[in-house]
């Protein structure tokens, strides 16, 4: 499913939002893009509160693509729900959510809240209040590149320290996940790689690496990074999936950090790669080769 697609479901089957909401087409006032205009048929015994939303996204060369959602809740100034009680529901639904559309994940994340108000002409409602809620949308593509990879590494020891995680890449997301704080959501990504030394049967590469921490608040996060950072102290090195050892350098924590597109962990790497030859059988065999030792 798409991901305009998804945030529509997401909304209209929110059971505290409808009991919030007027209706329309016997659904909950929910559009994207402008509202019905209030002669409408369609719409039920009242025409407030509801909500319509805009979703502008862009390319991002590390991610794929990112954006932003843009929520107006809008209320009736004298009856029904208040802005204020729509915007923690809406809250509660979308902020550090992940949505698994047909691509890739995405998360949201609430950025603020601002509220408004405006006078009507030919409406029932001669005065309205409401809040516009702003959230951040990041995809989440799947980092995995090369043999051995170190960013499959990283998420398969990330398993190993928070069984109950979510490793995105090593784990399938159905539909909607709201992390917790025993069950947050890591990323791992792949900010930068270069050679380090070139020897004859293998290659030293150098990398840096991020690291996502997502869950529904700040001591949350924290809670999960400081499990993360002393299994990261105590760790000699990180296993690849040939057997060789990816060695953490100049390892970085920082929760003030946005976790949704800086990452709060800065790392740097190296391992190495084998020549492909190496270890192997020469191709062809040698046939009646004779060898003579002198002292």
């Amino acid at each position: 499913m798409e991901l305009k697609a998804m945030l529509h479901k997401r909304l209209t089957e929110d059971k505290r939002l409808a009991e919030m909401l007027a209706e329309f087409c016997e659904q909950p006032a929910i559009f994207y893009g402008q509202a019905p205009t209030a002669d409408c048929e369609e719409w039920g015994d009242e025409q407030y509160p509801r909500i319509d939303y805009l979703i502008d996204m862009q390319e991002n060369p590390a991610r794929n693509a990112s954006g932003v959602l843009s929520i107006n809740a809008w209320c009736d100034a004298d009856s029904g729900a208040t802005p204020e009680e729509i915007e923690i529901a809406l809250r509660d639904s979308l902020h550090a959510a992940f949505a698994q559309t047909d691509d890739y994940p995405y998360c949201f994340s609430w950025v603020r809240s601002d509220a408004f108000e405006a006078s009507n002409q030919n409406e029932q409602t001669a005065r309205t209040i409401g809040v516009t809620v702003i959230f951040d949308i990041m995809a989440c593509p799947c980092q995995y590149t090369m043999y051995p990879d170190p960013i499959k590494a990283m998420n398969i020891w990330t398993k190993t320290v928070l069984p109950n995680a979510v490793v995105l890449g090593e784990d399938e997301i159905d539909g909607w996940l709201v992390p917790t704080k025993d069950t947050p959501v890591i990323y791992w990504q792949l900010a930068a790689q270069g050679i380090q030394q070139k020897h004859f049967t293998h290659t030293w590469l150098d990398i840096t690496i991020e690291g996502h921490v997502c869950a529904r608040t700040a001591a949350d996060r924290l809670y999960n990074l400081v499990r993360i950072n002393s299994a990261a102290a105590l760790a000699g090195h990180i296993p690849l999936e040939d057997s060789s050892p990816l060695f953490l350098r100049n390892y970085t924590c920082r929760p003030n950090f946005n976790y949704l597109s800086q990452g709060q962990i800065q790392t740097g790497g190296r391992f190495g790669l084998l020549q492909p030859w190496y270890g192997k059988q020469p191709d062809p065999k040698l046939n009646k080769a004779n060898f003579t030792m002198k002292e």
